[in-house]
């Protein structure tokens, strides 16, 4: 979706919040795919960016194809909006200064898209969304028994639990604090924990139920009213092997899950057209 508003003003409005703009190169160059960049030019000259890195750069970064990605806050009515937008344009030059000193220079963008990368989108899925949600405790040498779950959909439904994000590599819980006794989910960090998660997505072309291995990542009471925040990490996906018919538990590849990624961006777009509507 490409952003109404003009590439020079956007940019220019991320130079003055000092926003980082993420940077991605075509191919490992110099053991480089990626970098984390600070904005600080944007004009008819192009767009300057600049970080410290080891990187060598020299002729043969001129006309390379790169993707960026930055984050700017705007104003819409009375509320003030994380809004991302990515851009592809190709590098002028890249030079090394002094004490690490990478200066990038690009090509000015003809068009920003709106839209956070894939695999970092974090949102709350309304309740009708997830057609089924079920936490078991894990033991590394019993494993999980499927007839105790410590959670389970009802207590979603119920407002007991409230799936306070997702992302394609983790979730946010709040568990009323009674709930939160009487289960005594683990709140150790590194603790595991096996989530089942069924969505509803009929856009998706893959499947749209997980079965996941999660450690706890953080946790932390509310001081008023002892509500548990638990934060999870995904760490593996169990699989069927159509060999042998047996769970095989795969890890995730670079924190994130590619169906899950998927499905999250198409809601991401959803909300984002609700609020232009």
């Amino acid at each position: 979706m490409t952003s109404p508003a003009t590439p020079r003003s956007l940019l220019e409005e991320a130079l003055a919040q000092r926003s980082r703009c993420h940077l991605t190169l075509p191919k490992i160059i110099g053991g480089l795919k990626e970098l984390d960049c600070d904005i600080v030019e944007a004009s008819d000259r192009g767009l300057l960016l600049e970080c410290l890195d080891k990187a060598a750069p020299g002729p043969h970064w001129t006309g390379l194809p790169v993707t960026g990605f930055f984050r700017v806050m705007q104003r819409r009515e009375a509320l003030l909006e994380e809004q991302f937008y990515t851009f592809e344009t190709r590098i002028q030059t890249g030079t090394a200064g002094s004490g690490g000193l990478l200066r990038v220079r690009l090509n000015e963008p003809a068009t920003l898209v709106f839209g956070q990368r894939r695999k970092s989108l974090r949102l709350e899925p309304e309740l009708d969304r997830l057609r089924s949600v079920f936490l078991w405790r894990y033991d590394r040498e019993t494993g999980f028994n499927r007839d105790t779950p410590a959670l389970r959909s009802s207590d979603f439904q119920n407002g007991l639990v409230r799936l306070v994000n997702l992302s394609a590599g983790g979730l946010c819980l709040s568990l009323r604090a009674a709930l939160a006794r009487e289960r005594a989910l683990p709140t150790t960090r590194g603790d595991r924990l096996v989530l089942h998660l069924e969505l509803r997505e009929p856009r998706a072309s893959t499947a749209t139920d997980f079965l996941l291995v999660a450690k706890v990542s953080h946790f932390a009471l509310d001081r008023v009213s002892q509500n548990l925040s638990l934060g999870l990490e995904f760490l593996a996906e169990g699989v069927i092997d159509p060999k042998t018919g047996k769970m095989r538990w795969l890890p995730v590849a670079n924190n994130a899950i590619a169906r899950l990624v998927d499905i999250l961006y198409l809601w991401h777009l959803d909300r984002h057209r609700e609020r232009l509507a």
